[in-house]
């Protein structure tokens, strides 16, 4: 098979502190309204709830650039998810468009894509 494609997902997985569910959430929309306003190759951002402490984004770029902008536009963010939450993250793409990534996200699980359209 081949990959015929440059998306970039990126997952990032939420454990919600004790009673830090309304602020994870809020914390989440607003990324949201930030990435929907000003990163035209944002593919789609979806956030999912799983009981009262586990949250889900879904998020895919246009490639590894767009994925790369979008960590730079929400950097700030990320510490204020911290506080709420524990964050572990999984990545996919084609090796050459998630490598930049590696830099930025150390701690995240990386997935190469080998064949899909």
């Amino acid at each position: 098979m081949s990959l015929d494609t440059t998306m970039v997902t990126i997952h990032p997985h939420f454990t919600i502190k004790d009673g830090k569910i309304d602020q994870c959430i809020a914390l989440l929309e607003e990324i949201l309204v930030m990435t929907k306003s000003n990163e035209p190759d944002c593919l789609f951002f979806n956030i999912t709830t799983c009981g009262f402490n586990k949250a889900f984004v879904r998020e895919g770029y246009k490639d590894g650039a767009a994925a790369v902008n979008h960590l730079k536009n929400m950097g700030h963010m990320i510490p204020k998810l911290f506080e709420v939450a524990d964050i572990n993250v999984q990545v996919q793409g084609p090796a050459k468009e998630i490598e930049p990534l590696k830099a930025i996200l150390p701690d995240a699980d990386f997935y190469e894509a080998i064949s899909g359209f």
